[in-house]
């Protein structure tokens, strides 16, 4: 009878272990190469996704400000409205197959500003009569009007501010004398100039 500590048998193990573990890293391998080629492949498809986002948000401005009054006022046109709120749309439906954290963060800051950039134009004419929506479609003046409001789930980064931090950081008050007595009077802030004082 061989014993289990001959030679070949050894050598044999041994190679069979080899092999084995070889065959592991080769598995191991692939694996980490297959998902970083998903996760490349979806950096592609979010940029795609992403810079085709944001032209429509600036498609929809352009198309709804085309032949703007000098008063400020946008041009009542039924074409400009419906065609400002297709690209909207288009733009929601581009930001909703969005993956990648990093292009959903900014592409909300762009989106913000945008929704401040249709707010100028349409969201400042609180006085606009009846007569001015005749032939437009309703929905799409909607849409665009929702676009430019702010969202009641839409958070305010200065909400999160430390303001303190802040102050302790930076010389805001030095030499500004009037905001200082301004920020003083102001019921919210005025906490920051007793803390803060020079």
């Amino acid at each position: 009878m061989e014993s289990l500590f001959s030679q070949e048998h050894i050598v044999s193990t041994l190679s069979t272990l080899v092999s084995i573990g070889s065959a592991l890293i080769a598995l191991i391998g692939l694996f980490f190469t297959y998902r970083k080629n998903k996760f490349d492949n979806r950096l592609v498809l979010d940029k795609e996704l992403f810079d085709a986002a944001k032209r429509k948000l600036e498609s929809a401005f352009e198309i709804l400000i085309q032949g703007m009054q000098k008063n400020g006022l946008v041009v009542s046109n039924r074409s400009n409205w419906i065609m400002s709120a297709r690209e909207i749309e288009k733009f929601k439906v581009f930001k909703s197959k969005l993956e990648t954290e990093h292009y959903k963060i900014v592409l909300e800051s762009i989106e913000e500003y945008w929704s401040h950039k249709f707010n100028e134009v349409v969201g400042k004419s609180d006085l606009i009569q009846e007569g001015y929506y005749q032939g437009l479609h309703a929905g799409s003046v909607l849409i665009v009007y929702a676009f430019a409001s702010w969202k009641s789930d839409q958070k305010c980064p200065i909400d999160n501010v430390d303001y303190e931090q802040l102050l302790k950081t930076s010389a805001v008050f030095q030499g500004r004398y009037g905001l200082q007595a301004y920020v003083e009077g102001d019921r919210e802030f005025s906490y920051l100039t007793q803390s803060n004082s020079l």
